[in-house]
């Protein structure tokens, strides 16, 4: 093993885990890439999660959580009505953090139920067809 080989290892050790900060709104999130192999799976992933949220349950997956400030400023009006008029207000916000091989796996699962389904829907319409007699 020549000496390039160990620093490279050395440096990737202190990179990871590097976490991918994701957000729709005034909601965040953090996906954690704990390997080289998960990084580009977790660029892709946070840019589609913040774009489609509502098809996420990213509570329920988080391994941690993270704390952070958000700034209400005039721009966001509709979510004003509870501070003093003109006055930004800072709210204390927790998000949470969800890693590249637990969201995989969440994924992974979530197809299979999907085709599982989707064939057995396949299995009983066919059945169907073929118990059908004309009288």
């Amino acid at each position: 093993m020549d000496r390039f080989t160990l620093l490279s290892k050395r440096k990737i050790k202190q990179i990871f885990p590097l976490d991918f900060y994701g957000e729709d709104g005034s909601w965040r999130f953090i996906l954690r890439a704990y390997r080289p192999e998960e990084v580009l799976d977790a660029m892709y992933w946070r840019a589609y999660i913040s774009c489609h949220r509502k098809e996420f349950d990213l509570l329920h997956l988080a391994t941690d959580k993270f704390n952070y400030k958000y700034n209400y400023s005039a721009s966001d009006v509709s979510e004003l009505h509870l501070g003093a008029v003109g006055s930004p207000m800072r709210v204390n916000m927790m998000g949470p953090i969800v890693s590249v091989s637990t969201l995989l796996a969440y994924l992974a699962e979530k197809r299979s139920d999907k085709t599982a389904s989707a064939s057995s829907q396949t299995t009983d319409d066919g059945l169907g067809q073929l118990q059908v007699k004309p009288s």
